[in-house]
């Protein structure tokens, strides 16, 4: 078994400490963690949304620190999974790694059919999106022959 594939695993532990990370900073700081996602999406800043409308701001703020509190239970899961039985090569464990990827991708598709403001950098997920689908497919991929080897003398 190859130096890569044993700790490719290692890429998918970041990508859940990353989340996790991410998941507290949303909690703590509502709306106002990643000022680029409405700059993105409405070419406004936080400010200018909440001058606009209080109470849909509000709203905004609320949904910002529930989709942290959803990305620290999606890194901790992720977390268990990864330092438990994906280490011990349980095959499962391999096969619910790929819904990483997934929503990564998903999350990043979000951001595409909402539709962007043009002439405005793009919202941090749809750029970090497709990279952590990328790295976690590709880990899950190099990882994948330590979960699929037939035993020896069969």
């Amino acid at each position: 078994m190859g130096w890569l594939e044993r700790h490719a695993w290692w890429a998918l532990l970041l990508v859940a400490a990353t989340l996790v990370a991410f998941g507290v900073t949303d909690i703590l700081s509502g709306a106002a963690a990643d000022p680029a996602i409405p700059f993105g999406l409405t070419g406004k800043t936080n400010a200018e949304l909440r001058a606009e409308s209080a109470d849909a701001f509000r709203m905004f703020d609320f949904f910002s620190r529930v989709n942290g509190a959803s990305l620290l239970f999606i890194g901790v899961l992720a977390a268990a999974i990864l330092l438990v039985p994906f280490r011990r090569n349980e095959p499962w464990a391999w096969w619910v790694m790929w819904t990483l990827p997934i929503w990564a991708a998903g999350a990043a598709l979000f951001y595409v059919v909402a539709g962007t403001v043009p002439d405005v950098p793009p919202p941090p997920p749809l750029v970090s999106g497709p990279i952590v689908a990328v790295v976690g497919a590709a880990a899950l991929l190099v990882s994948a022959p330590r979960f699929f080897r037939r035993p020896e003398g069969t």
